[in-house]
């Protein structure tokens, strides 16, 4: 993950061109990190193209929220947001690993 906005400028390009639909059912707060999330579990990579497990993707979720709150490492949003793609993504994962 990334703070270099040309990054996050490649996620919501490539993110688009996937069809992300960004946080998927709940407020579109930190979607840069729900369309970094979609990239994963469309691809089973990152923008850049890094394999990840699902596992993976999601902690990344988790920490990309958590950077960006200003609760940091405590965010309730980031762990909510989590528990949910632990619990609840599974049959979404088209990864692959």
């Amino acid at each position: 993950m990334s703070g270099d906005s040309r990054y996050w400028t490649r996620v919501r390009v490539r993110a688009w061109s996937l069809g992300t639909d960004h946080c998927s059912g709940v407020p579109d707060f930190y979607s840069d990190c729900c369309d970094e999330h979609d990239i994963a579990y469309r691809t089973g990579a990152t923008v850049d193209g890094e394999t990840l497990t699902r596992a993976e993707a999601d902690a990344r979720f988790r920490r990309c929220i958590q950077s960006r709150s200003w609760l940091g490492w405590f965010s309730p949003m980031a762990l909510w947001r989590w528990a949910g793609v632990r619990l609840g993504g599974g049959s979404s994962w088209q990864g692959g690993t």
